[in-house]
């Protein structure tokens, strides 16, 4: 896998976040065929990026705590 600054890893992670949240809160009569689809792979690379970011947080100090980047649905 490429390495990557953990800038450009925390960038990553909040601009997924940011889609999701966006999809979610789709108005029903704003969703297009293929946001549903659209969604769950942007749910999947956001699993994935949560994984690659705790690796990454073992040896990059200054790295802000993951759940810092991301809004929870209860927020």
């Amino acid at each position: 896998m490429p390495e990557i600054s953990g800038k450009t890893l925390a960038l990553a992670v909040q601009a997924i976040d940011a889609e999701i949240r966006r999809l979610r809160t789709l108005p029903d009569d704003r969703v297009v065929p293929g946001d549903e689809e659209l969604l769950l792979q942007y749910e999947i690379a956001a699993d994935d990026l949560e994984d690659v970011y705790a690796e990454a947080a073992k040896s990059i100090v200054n790295l802000p705590p993951y759940e810092r980047l991301v809004q929870r649905d209860d927020e």
